[in-house]
């Protein structure tokens, strides 16, 4: 059941609906990382039949695309609100409130043009040796960190989509890791391993800079904290595969 849920939040995948509640929601965390698996299995499908018929760039635009329209937006939407409440002026209180706003400022929309175009550039620059394993990998390692944030750190409404991970236990964190490892290794191997764990300092960095910037996490900066970590993956597996091959 838990990956089924995990499925239903976290793609747009037309499977047939069930009433979520918050215990359904929580079960499905330790199932993120097999999730983004199944999202970046259908990113890698979608470049390889682009490939065939069209140039590499475009392609790589219409994986980039894909992406967004599979998981629905929804973690740009939090990317956005987030980038908001980081560059506005104001204590905590001024930062959370508009955060919570459902209308994009120039900070939210500028970032999202950014995230969508770092991410295309750095699809269209794997080499080909690297680009499926790449595809499969980034999703999951997000997802793994998304897990790990959502563990490990409080999250501070009151009410929000976010509020049922809360209290979840290290087993959640710690299973969601073995999926993670195995994923990985089976796809890109030992390099793939690193990469993750690199990513994952980086977004370990990233969650901490939100902890200061609002005393917590919400739902908007665990989607931020995905889209953060999707970004870095790729830019670590584009650095590799230049560096090394």
């Amino acid at each position: 059941m838990g990956f089924y849920v995990s499925l239903l939040f976290l793609t747009r995948l037309p499977l047939p609906q069930i009433e979520l509640d918050d215990e359904k929601i929580a079960s499905s965390l330790p199932f993120f990382p097999v999730a983004g698996a199944i999202i970046g299995g259908f990113l890698a499908l979608v470049y390889v039949l682009a490939q065939k018929i069209m140039p590499l760039s475009a392609a790589a635009g219409i994986a980039t695309a894909f992406h967004v329209a599979m998981t629905g937006g929804m973690h740009l939407d939090g990317f956005a609100d987030t980038t908001d409440a980081i560059f506005c002026y104001g204590d905590r209180e001024k930062k959370l409130a508009v955060m919570k706003d459902s209308c994009s400022g120039a900070y939210g929309v500028i970032g999202i043009v950014l995230i969508i175009l770092l991410k295309f550039l750095f699809i269209f620059s794997l080499p080909e040796k690297w680009m499926i394993s790449s595809l499969i990998c980034f999703p999951v390692i997000s997802r793994w960190i998304m897990t790990y944030s959502m563990v490990f750190y409080p999250y501070i409404r009151k009410k929000g989509l976010g509020k049922a991970f809360t209290g979840q236990s290290i087993s959640s964190f710690t299973m969601a890791s073995v999926f993670t490892l195995l994923i990985i290794y089976f796809t890109a191997g030992p390099k793939g391993i690193a990469a993750s764990f690199i990513t994952f300092l980086c977004g370990f960095a990233f969650i901490k800079y939100i902890i200061r910037q609002f005393g917590g996490m919400t739902g908007d900066t665990y989607g931020a904290t995905n889209e953060f970590c999707e970004t870095v993956a790729l830019l670590i597996f584009l650095i590799i595969s230049f560096k090394i091959g």
